[in-house]
């Protein structure tokens, strides 16, 4: 087993495929016809979304389509593939053509979120659905049930605490926009299912949200929201 393959939790019967998942299309097809990750980034889409969707499924057995869908997005989004990728090392692992460093590119945090998600579909490829899932459940989640993130912000984890909850999302809905044209002022209101809410202000409606959820995490408590 490779230090890649220890930090991932899977043995590759076929480490061709793992070195394929890491193989950016900057490399060209190789003398082998080795091809980039692309395809298995593709096919671990497709794995990744259906693990998750089937764990929110059974984590949330009161939600509808929009809970669902909302909270499989909290999984699975570019700031969780890149901590996972960084965690198990594919920045020091992805291979790419020499000339990209040299015109200032290197890996992109993009570059590392693909590559999950091929290592995902290589994975399933080599050892199934069931492997695969593993893999996805034990990198995305804590052992406590918690949505694993090395930055989560107020929104977030206000979100994973109401699905820890078993509890319907956050709503959010704008109150009020002041101020000038060129410097708009947005209000925004965050509200539970149990009629908790929090009020927060903002250039911009994505910031006052944040401050509203912020302000609704201080309320249930620092205990509570971790």
């Amino acid at each position: 087993m490779s230090d890649l393959e220890r930090r991932i939790g899977y043995k590759f019967a076929s480490p061709y495929l793992l070195e394929q998942a890491l193989r950016h299309a900057s490399l060209g097809a190789g003398d082998g016809g080795e091809m980039s990750y692309q395809r298995l980034e593709f096919l671990g889409d497709a794995v990744l979304n259906l693990c998750v969707a089937q764990e929110m499924f059974k984590r949330m057995p009161t939600a509808g389509e929009g809970e669902l869908s909302k909270a499989r997005a909290s999984v699975i989004n570019n700031r969780n593939l890149v901590h996972v990728g960084k965690r198990i090392g594919v920045p020091e692992s992805l291979r790419t053509d020499p000339s990209l460093k040299k015109k200032g590119g290197g890996v992109t945090r993009k570059m590392v979120a693909d590559a999950v998600e091929a290592i995902a579909g290589a994975i399933f490829l080599d050892g199934g659905y069931d492997k695969a899932c593993g893999f996805i459940l034990s990198h995305f989640w804590e052992e406590n049930g918690e949505v694993r993130s090395g930055e989560f912000d107020a929104k977030s984890r206000l979100q994973e605490w109401c699905q820890k909850k078993k509890m319907p999302l956050p709503d959010y809905s704008l109150r009020e926009v002041s101020g000038p044209a060129h410097s708009h002022v947005f209000t925004v209101v965050a509200s539970l299912a149990d009629g908790t809410e929090g009020e927060g202000r903002g250039s911009t409606k994505k910031e006052a949200e944040m401050e509203a959820a912020s302000l609704l995490l201080s309320l249930i408590g620092p205990g509570e929201s971790r």
